[in-house]
């Protein structure tokens, strides 16, 4: 009697399929990473078993795997396969630990930006000290990009093109004396931010303010937000944001972007 080996191959096709999407479905619950041992529990998997399937998500960048604690968790690449997905509400989810840690690290504010409608806006704001009133950094205000440290970072990845309608758009309004409003030099700015992956804000949106910000990369390569580190300027020495602040910023912003699913060629 002939076997049919076509059907028997599409029937384990299909339930390695709904494993795979057994473990996904499984991380997508979980709020943290999680251990191998128990997403193995969880999906009534050998933790052999779990440990090939999490293998072969994590070599196309679809998990993350925690050096500190080697839990598991879902990247950002995920956001991929849905247009639907709230982006901003995760991003929030997901930087929530690095803000909180980097703001006791530092006894300095940190804050979440993006781009919306040509201003930079707060995601998130955790500031050091509950009396700290600088206008800007709220959660839900804008501010201007062009004098803004992620605003920079965001404006340093448009094309020329699309800086020029920017700026046509905007323009470079002074707020303060150190507010870049030549075009030729914020353009040169542009440039160094590019170069550093670093952008700065010296008092330029409100004086006696110091922003240093770092970008956040999507699974694509583009960036999504900035995160910044802000504080009164007697506490933002260069000194100090070179030896002590850009460090850490850089290692958080790093490891996001890992959760983001970004892949540095």
């Amino acid at each position: 009697m002939r076997t049919n080996s076509n059907g028997g191959n599409e029937k384990n096709s299909n339930q390695s399929s709904d494993k795979l999407l057994q473990i996904m479905e499984a991380l997508a619950k979980e709020r943290l990473p999680v251990r191998l041992q128990d997403l193995s529990a969880q999906v009534n998997m050998s933790q052999s078993t779990v440990l090939r399937y999490l293998n072969a998500l994590q070599s196309s960048n679809y998990v993350y795997q925690e050096e500190s604690t080697s839990r598991y968790a879902l990247t950002w690449k995920i956001c991929g396969l849905s247009e639907h997905l709230n982006s901003n509400l995760g991003l929030r989810s997901i930087t929530a630990p690095y803000i909180t840690e980097l703001v006791n690290k530092l006894n300095l504010g940190v804050c979440l930006v993006i781009e919306q409608d040509h201003d930079c806006v707060y995601l998130d704001c955790v500031d050091a000290s509950p009396s700290f009133q600088h206008t800007f950094q709220r959660i839900g205000k804008r501010a201007p990009m062009h004098a803004t440290g992620s605003g920079k970072l965001l404006l340093s990845q448009k094309t020329p093109s699309q800086l020029s309608d920017y700026l046509v758009l905007r323009g470079l309004p002074k707020f303060t004396d150190y507010t870049i409003t030549s075009q030729d030099d914020f353009l040169a700015e542009l440039k160094k931010v590019r170069e550093s992956k670093m952008g700065m804000d010296n008092q330029e949106c409100e004086l006696g303010l110091i922003c240093v910000s770092m970008p956040l990369y999507t699974y694509s390569g583009s960036i999504i937000a900035g995160l910044s580190v802000f504080g009164d300027s007697d506490k933002m020495t260069q000194e100090r944001i070179h030896s002590e602040i850009a460090p850490l910023l850089r290692a958080a912003t790093n490891e996001i972007s890992l959760h983001l699913g970004y892949e540095e060629a």
